[in-house]
């Protein structure tokens, strides 16, 4: 990772009157989604983590990542322990590294495959031409038995010395799923014997990371072995440190060539309060107060609190932005936006804000909508500076696209959703409980 330390340590205290550079560069924080592995140099905050993280899984091949909805559990993996592996700073082992990323969804096994397959791909060992073929015999291989994971491993392997990683993000979506159906449910369950399997395996060097969040931990409880291997090596989170988040701040503002008053500084660290969940409403805050400081700064005035004030603050930047978008709609694209946003996200019996992935010829379905209508819909809220959906903009979507809320904290934040998602909650209820009423009227 790169070191900005001295140019960052210049913002300590209020700035004096000195010119804006000319070379302002892009805006550096990605909002609400969480950082990607090719955005490392614009992450901050985090670096001692690495290193406890790194010892654990050289230690267990496997380590188990947790933390609250917010605490920055992908972010911390895609810009800190990913980066530091393909550096070779694993020093028990060879330096030459493979990573795969995926996640459960709703069917942990099929996604495995597809990641798989579409590494691939990427690097150059299949023909995209061949993708259909080499997932239904990847997907048979992993299928075929615990040992699965370690038999694909040794074809992914260009060397005998080679290391896999595989990165397993939003692991809770495995118990939120298994809830639909038995076949999900056995799915899940062979999904997590491939998982011990391949951590208790000597036979290749392969390595395992979960994220996770950790208010579902006893539900881990549901898969024999599984706490094991959790208790065995995990690592929770902690919160940033006043200091932590002062870099987290300011490290951003300086790659991107621009800069940012001490005050305004103190009043988002205090805004922030001790609110771990909050970081993703941060990055959204200062996205947006970059963009307005750039087209409205005066000569020589840094990011200030003025500009803040101006998209809304952390507490009001978020749902301003997400309504600004919704009111360019016509309406029949607002009906389809309700539909979109309806089903991409949930909330369970404790509460809970979830996101649900869909497929966009899903939610055209339930709209009454085209694809074609659907994906307008979504571009418009995953466009540049938006953010608001995944996958980004630069990803084009297609009828079978799967689509998601960027974070759950939108659902907390933008009162717009949060009246959509208890109404879902309270139909859903409603629906259980005619059920109920029937079966015991009978």
């Amino acid at each position: 990772m790169l070191d900005y330390s001295v140019r960052v340590g210049e913002y300590d205290e209020e700035l004096p009157d000195s010119s804006i550079p000319e070379n302002i560069g892009g805006n550096p924080f990605p909002g609400l989604r969480p950082f990607t592995i090719d955005e490392s140099h614009l992450f901050f905050g985090r670096e001692g983590q690495v290193d406890e993280i790194l010892l654990k899984l050289s230690h267990h091949r496997s380590v188990t990542i947790m933390g609250y909805s917010g605490s920055g559990k992908s972010s911390l993996m895609h810009c800190g322990l990913i980066p530091v592996l393909y550096g070779g700073f694993m020093t028990e082992t060879s330096p030459y590294w493979q990573i795969v990323l995926s996640r459960p969804g709703d069917s942990p096994i099929r996604n495995l495959t597809n990641s798989i397959v579409s590494h691939l791909i990427t690097n150059g060992k299949i023909e995209e031409s061949d993708r259909e073929i080499h997932k239904a015999i990847i997907n048979s291989v992993l299928h075929s038995g615990p040992d699965g994971l370690v038999e694909i491993t040794k074809f992914l392997q260009n060397r005998t010395d080679e290391n896999i990683f595989i990165l397993i993000d939003q692991f809770e979506e495995l118990f939120r799923y298994s809830e639909i159906s038995d076949e999900y449910s056995n799915e899940a369950i062979a999904f997590v014997n491939l998982i011990l399997h391949a951590v208790h395996q000597k036979e290749v060097p392969l390595y395992l990371a979960i994220n996770m969040r950790s208010d579902f931990i006893g539900d881990c409880s549901l898969y024999p072995g599984l706490t094991q291997m959790i208790n065995a090596s995990n690592y929770l989170v902690p919160q940033m440190t006043r200091e932590q988040m002062k870099l987290a701040v300011m490290g951003p503002v300086a790659v991107g060539g621009g800069r940012i008053s001490g005050r305004l500084i103190k009043r988002l660290i205090n805004d922030i309060g001790g609110s771990q969940d909050q970081l993703p409403i941060l990055q959204h805050a200062l996205m947006r107060t970059w963009d307005y400081w750039v087209e409205n700064h005066d000569q020589a005035e840094p990011m200030d609190i003025r500009h803040y004030n101006a998209v809304g603050k952390i507490s009001q930047a978020l749902s301003l932005h997400a309504n600004e978008a919704f009111d360019e709609l016509t309406v029949r694209e607002r009906e389809i936006a309700e539909v979109l946003f309806k089903s991409i996200t949930e909330k369970n019996q404790e509460n809970q804000g979830l996101r649900r992935p869909c497929k966009i010829n899903k939610i055209a379905e339930l709209s009454e909508a085209s694809p074609q209508e659907v994906i307008k819909v979504a571009d418009h809220f995953r466009k540049g500076g938006r953010s608001f959906l995944m996958p980004g903009a630069q990803v084009t979507l297609t009828s079978d696209s799967v689509i998601e809320l960027s974070h759950e904290s939108m659902m907390r934040i933008w009162t717009r959703l949060q009246d959509w998602v208890n109404e879902e909650y309270d139909s859903a209820q409603m629906y259980k409980n005619c059920r109920e009423l029937r079966h015991y009227t009978k």
